[in-house]
């Protein structure tokens, strides 16, 4: 998993990145976790809904994407 975020000036950078089964709640904590140990703060998680958040900028998962294609 990377996790990247925005600047002010706009500029994108790594905050982050772990190797693991991103499918499980123990991966998501321990990632997160290791976020804020290194002084990740002030974030906020946004639920990008297109029926609400018109034009919000997002990335689907290659994988689910590539899965959900062929169903």
């Amino acid at each position: 998993m990377v996790a990247t975020g925005i600047t002010e000036d706009g500029n994108r950078e790594v905050l982050g990145l772990m190797v693991g089964d991103s499918e499980s709640e123990t991966f998501w904590k321990e990632f997160l976790r290791s976020l804020r140990e290194r002084g990740l703060s002030g974030v906020r998680l946004v639920a990008a809904v297109r029926k609400v958040m018109l034009g919000a900028s997002w990335q689907r998962c290659r994988v689910h994407w590539g899965v959900h294609e062929y169903v």
